[in-house]
C-alpha cells in the first residue's frame, strides 16, 4: 500500500505502465480488510488524482461512493478524527469537489459549481490565519477556486474563470511559507492560465507562464516526464495558434515522443497531440503525414472525455 500510495502522488515519476498500477489500485479496493479507515482514506483521496490524471473515469464514481461510505463510517465512528485541526473539514470538503468533478463529466456544469461553490464556503468559514493556516487546508482551497475555474470555462464564462483562477494562484502567493509554490497543484494551475491567455490571444504572456512552467518542471523532474510532455504540447498548441507551423510540429512531436513512452498511444493524450499533428500538416498541405495522424485517431478508441486542456482542439 505504502508503494502504491507513493506512485499515486509522486508526480513526474511516472511509471511504464500505469494502466498495471491502476488495476492493482482497483483490486486492493475489491479485496482489502481495512483496519486503519484514517489511512485508507487518504489513500482513496490520493487515489484519484492518479487515475483522472490518466483518464481511467469509467472508475471514479465506484471510487467516490468508496470514499464517502469510508468517511461516514469515520464520521460515525467518531475516535478517528482528530478535534484540533481541520482534517474533518478537508474530508468532508474534497468529497464535494470528487463529487463536483463527477458532475462535470456528465456535464452537469451549473450543479458541479454549486457544489464547489459550497465547498469554498465551509473552508473559508474557519479563518485561514497564521494559526489555522496548514498546507492541506490552504493547498486544498487554492486547488478549489482552481476547479471552480475550469467549470466557468465550461460554462462558457471567460471573466468568471479569470477571477477564480487569479484567486487560486494569490492564495498560494499570500501563504507561500508552506511551500505552495513548489507544488505539482501550481503546474495545473499554470496550465489552465496558459489555456486562458491563449484563448484571449494574450500570446506573449501565454509564453511567459509556459517558460516558468518549463524551467520548474526541467528543475525538478528533468525532461523526460509527463509533465514536460505536457508543456511541449501546449508550446505546440501556442506555436500554431501564432501560425508557425514549423516550432508547432517540434513542440508536437517531442510531445507525442514522450507520451508514447511514459503512457503509450492508447490514451486521450496521445490522441489530442494527434488531432493537433492532423491539423497542422493539413493546414500546411503535407497530405500524407497528415493522412498518417488521422489513421492514427481513428485507430485510437473513441473516448469523449477529455482531459481539461484538450477543449482547445
Amino acid at each position: 500500500l505504502n508503494h502504491l500510495h507513493l506512485i499515486c502522488l509522486a508526480h513526474g515519476l511516472d511509471v511504464k505502465r500505469p494502466v498495471t498500477v491502476m488495476e492493482c489500485l482497483k483490486s486492493i479496493n475489491r479485496h482489502i480488510i481495512i483496519d486503519n479507515r484514517a489511512y485508507y482514506l487518504l489513500f482513496l483521496q490520493d487515489m484519484f488524482p492518479y487515475l483522472e490524471k490518466y483518464l481511467m473515469r469509467d472508475y471514479l464514481p465506484k471510487l467516490v461512493n468508496r470514499i464517502e461510505y469510508t468517511t461516514n463510517q469515520m464520521e460515525q465512528a467518531g475516535d478517528d478524527f482528530p478535534t484540533d485541526d481541520n482534517s474533518n473539514i478537508c474530508n468532508r470538503v474534497l468529497l464535494l469537489d470528487y463529487k463536483a468533478e463527477l458532475l462535470v463529466m456528465k456535464k452537469d456544469y451549473k450543479t458541479a459549481l454549486k457544489k464547489r461553490q459550497k465547498a469554498i464556503n465551509i473552508i473559508e468559514s474557519t479563518p485561514l490565519n497564521s494559526e489555522k493556516a496548514d498546507l492541506r487546508t490552504v493547498s486544498l482551497l487554492s486547488n478549489l477556486y482552481n476547479n471552480l475555474s475550469n467549470v466557468y470555462v465550461l460554462m462558457k464564462k471567460p471573466s468568471d474563470a479569470a477571477i477564480a483562477l487569479e484567486k487560486a494562484i494569490s492564495i498560494r502567493s499570500q501563504h507561500s511559507e508552506l511551500g505552495l509554490m513548489e507544488t505539482h497543484d501550481l503546474l495545473q494551475q499554470l496550465i489552465n492560465l496558459t489555456n486562458m491567455l491563449i484563448l484571449s490571444k494574450d500570446y506573449d504572456m501565454a509564453a511567459q507562464v509556459l517558460t516558468l512552467y518549463e524551467n520548474t518542471v526541467l528543475e525538478h523532474e528533468g525532461s523526460h516526464s509527463f509533465d514536460y510532455a505536457i508543456c511541449q504540447f501546449m508550446n505546440g498548441v501556442l506555436a500554431l495558434s501564432e501560425g508557425v507551423p514549423a516550432k508547432t510540429e517540434n513542440y508536437l512531436l517531442s510531445a507525442e515522443s514522450i507520451i508514447t513512452d511514459v503512457m503509450g498511444t492508447d490514451n486521450e493524450y496521445a490522441k489530442s497531440v494527434y488531432k493537433y499533428l492532423y491539423n497542422l500538416y493539413a493546414r500546411w498541405h503535407k497530405t500524407e503525414l497528415a493522412d498518417s495522424y488521422r489513421n492514427k485517431l481513428l485507430s485510437s478508441p473513441s473516448n469523449p472525455l477529455l482531459n481539461h486542456f484538450i477543449f482547445l482542439c
